[in-house]
């Protein structure tokens, strides 16, 4: 997460000279049904997050969600102009995105393999019983370092920002 890095940064900043920016943590990814149901857990545990999945056959699992459901992900503050919100979640374009995503498993990765062979039946298994999850930390707050001007931005110990969250799902110790 960016909570109100100078818009001039030079790794988060944007929009011109003169502003703030903000970010919510968000990680977009495709995990089996079995991590799906831990990252469902995950975020039940977790108020300040949403998590929105569906699989090819469009089922859909959502926690946290209200519907409609559209927030900004980023946003901008700068001096004569009002507040800037160049990316936004959707999850009706979400579901536009996953049949697309849905399709390069069969489109892009299964014509580079020969029917019937181990990696054919792998990315086919993939395609069929994966789910397309995104998440979005809603906190952006307490999400991260909040000294993102000298350097902060990443994970600040423990504090149940959305990647500690997903290290302690995949079972990862930090160090």
């Amino acid at each position: 997460p960016v909570n109100g890095a100078p818009s001039t940064h030079s790794t988060f900043g944007w929009g011109g000279a003169g502003g703030y920016v903000y970010q919510k943590a968000y990680c977009e990814c495709f995990v089996s049904p079995e991590n799906a149901n831990k990252l469902v857990a995950m975020v039940t545990d977790h108020p300040s997050m949403n998590l929105y999945a569906v699989n090819n056959f469009g089922r859909e699992l959502r926690v946290g969600v209200e519907e409609g459901g559209i927030t900004a992900l980023t946003w901008g503050v700068f001096p004569n102009r009002e507040i800037l919100q160049p990316t936004i979640f959707d999850p009706k374009a979400f579901l536009v995105w996953a049949e697309e995503a849905f399709s390069l498993w069969t489109s892009m990765w299964l014509n580079l393999y020969d029917f019937d062979t181990p990696s054919f039946d792998q990315i086919e298994t993939i395609r069929d019983t994966f789910f397309l999850v995104a998440i979005i930390d809603n906190d952006y707050i307490r999400g991260g370092n909040n000294d993102i001007a000298n350097g902060g931005g990443g994970s600040d110990g423990g504090n149940g920002s959305l990647w500690d969250s997903l290290l302690a799902v995949g079972g990862v110790e930090q160090v």
